[in-house]
């Protein structure tokens, strides 16, 4: 191999990781540090939710409250069907498609009524556990 063909190779793998670089740039960028954390919270605190306290920021609201927000850079968007699943709010964001071409979404926060719930005892071997 002359000094000039060297060079060549040299320049073109010099090219070539400066392009992985660029790319695993962009990669990280669309990738979330973490997945959307689908927090669950009452439907009464809708209005009033402070979005600083889960690190969202509102960018976009209306008469019922925040409409879009922004979490880890990325956009969630509210979503409140009318539908047999009963009443909630929630922001969503598209994260791809699944094996059948049907969206992913991931959700950041779901605001959903507190149903009541009859607590049953711990079982009597905890229950012993605790008392020591």
């Amino acid at each position: 191999m002359t000094n000039e063909q060297f060079n060549q190779l040299l320049n073109i793998l010099t090219q070539i990781a400066i392009s992985q670089d660029r790319i695993a740039t962009a990669i990280e960028r669309q990738t979330p540090a973490q997945p959307a954390p689908n927090i669950q919270r009452p439907l009464s605190e809708f209005r009033d939710f402070n979005w600083a306290s889960i690190g969202a920021e509102v960018v976009k609201g209306d008469q019922y409250g925040a409409g879009v927000v922004i979490w880890e850079g990325k956009q969630f968007l509210r979503r409140s069907p009318e539908n047999q699943f009963g009443v909630s709010i929630w922001f969503a964001r598209c994260v791809g498609k699944d094996q059948d071409g049907r969206n992913k979404y991931e959700r950041l926060i779901t605001f959903k009524p507190i149903q009541e719930q009859k607590l049953k005892p711990i079982s009597r071997e905890a229950e012993a556990i605790l008392r020591k």
